[in-house]
């Protein structure tokens, strides 16, 4: 279980991450993608709690707000549409928490988080695709649109999200494994010695 003190600096680290990399919305060879999807799932895994939920998409909302309206993010602009995000990262939310209350013991549900991570974030991009392209896009709209649509930002939005998550859960899972390890008392491996 963790502190609140520790709460705290996992906010705060995630922050810092939204900060340095939802000012320009795009991955480039001069900037890291951006991590809001990635940190609406991760805040679900460590900190859970509404409240920071809500502080993320707060966060997000501002940041989004003052780089479009500053001129920073080349041709976007909020519409009705944005209103979307706030549902699709409620996806990622629950996803995360649901993670995180699942602690992997075995191969078989760390694939079933690994496919509930990769769900969440494909149902993510399609409930903000899908706005997108019904509200900005002109018409007439179809599905053949839409799914062309999805596929030029799914590949974005997936990679930027697991080019954050893999590494932050792998460093989790290792921090539990040798905290785990160093519970379990050193005298059960010498008792194969015992004659």
């Amino acid at each position: 279980m963790k502190t609140v003190f520790q709460k705290i600096l996992i906010a705060l680290f995630f922050t810092c991450i939204v900060l340095a990399t939802q000012s320009h919305h795009f991955m480039s060879v001069y900037h890291f993608p951006p991590a809001a999807f990635a940190v609406m799932y991760l805040g679900g895994v460590f900190l859970r709690r509404l409240s920071w939920y809500v502080y993320f998409i707060l966060l997000v909302a501002l940041i989004d707000g003052l780089t479009i309206s500053l001129g920073a993010a080349t041709g976007a602009y909020i519409s009705w549409s944005y209103l979307f995000m706030f549902p699709a990262y409620g996806v990622l939310w629950l996803a995360g928490v649901w993670v995180g209350v699942k602690t992997p013991v075995t191969m078989l549900q760390s694939l079933l988080n690994t496919m509930i991570s990769f769900l969440s974030i494909l149902v993510a991009e399609a409930i903000a695709s899908g706005s997108f392209y019904i509200l900005k896009t002109q018409s007439p709209h179809n599905f053949s649109g839409f799914v062309n649509y999805y596929l030029t930002w799914a590949y974005q939005s997936v990679e930027s999200f697991f080019f954050w998550v893999l590494p932050i859960m792998l460093v989790s899972y290792v921090a539990k494994a040798k905290v785990i390890a160093g519970l379990v008392p050193a005298q059960h491996h010498q008792d194969g010695l015992k004659p």
